[in-house]
């Protein structure tokens, strides 16, 4: 559970679940209100995603799209285009016209998330193809039974009807949180650092490395255990933090700005989001031991300073001195 919770963001297919629960819930409520239930839950989801992840999960908008249709055919012409107990496959049909289209032209997907900003986090495309494949065979069997006229018993008609729907989509969301788990036993774990320096008229201030004090460092430096999207308020954390500690009377908020992200290699990956820290005097913010370099300082004699630093150095050379003539 607690690698679940761990990799949630990655397990996408937990946007299954308000299609799973309205396949469950129209077979033991076949009304619908029942339906308009499932929509309700699919919009929620989708709404939460949109608006707090800023994503756009594909089997959410699936869910909306396939429930919400069959939703409103039965809400305003009843029978006649959903005839009685014929709700699942229906329902059932409307996902796998959306799970196609994905499959077919995913550009399409991925065009409307560029279009509204959203993150692109995953393909979808396994999950997908495995609704295309079972639905459609089982949609297949199931009308080629009709056409023959061959008589549901009742357990029959749950299975076939009921069940193997249901079933379809749990197989995705086991298979994706297999995969998870699977690939956090099988390789190494990135590890997520964050890395904030202060600059002042077009210099960086700097301390001695924790480990090795003739190497200096980012002041604020730390490894960062959560979601993507909450690192920028976790930097935030981490300069309320320091400033607390600093040897300074300035209360003065300081706002951490993303000016980097790159990955490291080695034994041990790494993905590095490198923070800085504007200051207008250079007493404003400083911690034990510490001093303000340039960049042409990092330049000249590169092995005072970190690895890290290294490869930052041009990054923070420009936006100090853009920050510097536009402050």
């Amino acid at each position: 559970m607690n690698l679940l919770l761990k990799y949630k963001d990655k397990i996408v297919s937990f946007g299954l679940l308000p299609i799973i629960i309205t396949l469950i819930g129209i077979h033991l409520f076949p009304t619908t209100a029942m339906l308009g239930t499932g929509l309700a839950i699919s919009i929620a989801g989708l709404l939460y995603d949109v608006l707090r992840l800023k994503g756009l999960n594909f089997f959410l908008l699936q869910g909306t799209i396939g429930i919400g249709v069959c939703f409103l055919l039965r809400l305003f012409t009843g029978y006649e285009y959903i005839p009685k107990n014929s709700l699942t496959p229906s329902l059932e049909f409307m996902l796998l016209i959306c799970a196609f289209i994905h499959v077919t032209a995913p550009e399409i997907y991925r065009n409307f998330l560029k279009k509204f900003h959203l993150n692109f986090t995953s393909s979808y495309l396994l999950e997908a193809k495995i609704i295309v494949i079972f639905s459609s065979i089982h949609l297949i069997i199931l009308f080629f039974l009709y056409n023959k006229l061959i008589p549901f018993s009742p357990e029959n008609n749950f299975g076939i009807i009921y069940l193997i729907p249901t079933l379809i989509y749990v197989i995705c969301l086991v298979i994706n949180i297999v995969g998870i788990q699977i690939a956090a036993t099988q390789s190494p774990r990135e590890q997520h650092i964050i890395r904030i320096v202060p600059i002042c008229n077009g210099k960086i201030y700097l301390t001695p490395h924790a480990e090795n004090t003739t190497i200096w460092d980012a002041p604020i430096k730390t490894l960062f255990d959560g979601p993507l999207r909450k690192s920028q308020r976790h930097a935030k954390n981490l300069v309320k933090k320091h400033q607390s500690t600093s040897h300074t009377t300035h209360k003065k908020k300081f706002f951490p700005r993303l000016i980097l992200s790159y990955r490291t290699q080695g034994s041990t990956p790494a993905f590095v989001q490198l923070y800085i820290l504007p200051v207008s005097h250079e007493d404003e913010f400083k911690l034990s031991e510490g001093y303000f370099f340039t960049c042409e300082d990092i330049r000249q004699n590169p092995e005072k300073f970190s690895h890290e630093l290294r490869i930052e150095c041009d990054r923070l050379h420009m936006v100090a001195q853009i920050w510097k003539e536009f402050k």
